[in-house]
């Protein structure tokens, strides 16, 4: 599943919106010691854990790691990283994430 970003840096977080051709959802993308990622039940992600591959305005892929992939009754996509993650991220903004 891929989804287009609009994302902008908040204050130790990134935020904006993640969309695809039927629905959009605000997101959030912050720093975490669980590495978690929970999305909205209409997502419907087969995977409980895996990588996030995001690919950035400079034409560069990041991936993030998720120990836990949980869906729930929210209209936001949350996602819980790594320091070194978010760092890669806040420099070098994604455009698009995939979940796999």
């Amino acid at each position: 599943m891929k989804l287009d970003l609009k994302i902008n840096i908040g204050n130790g977080n990134l935020y904006g919106r993640a969309s695809n051709d039927q629905n959009s959802y605000r997101i959030n993308i912050q720093e975490a010691l669980e590495k978690k990622l929970i999305i909205p039940t209409e997502l419907r992600s087969k995977s409980r854990q895996g990588p996030i591959l995001f690919e950035t305005e400079t034409g560069n892929e990041v991936y993030a790691d998720c120990s836990i992939i949980k869906q729930e009754e929210i209209d936001m996509i949350l996602l819980y990283t790594d320091i070194d993650t978010l760092i890669k991220l806040t420099k070098d903004i994604p455009t698009t994430m995939e979940l796999y």
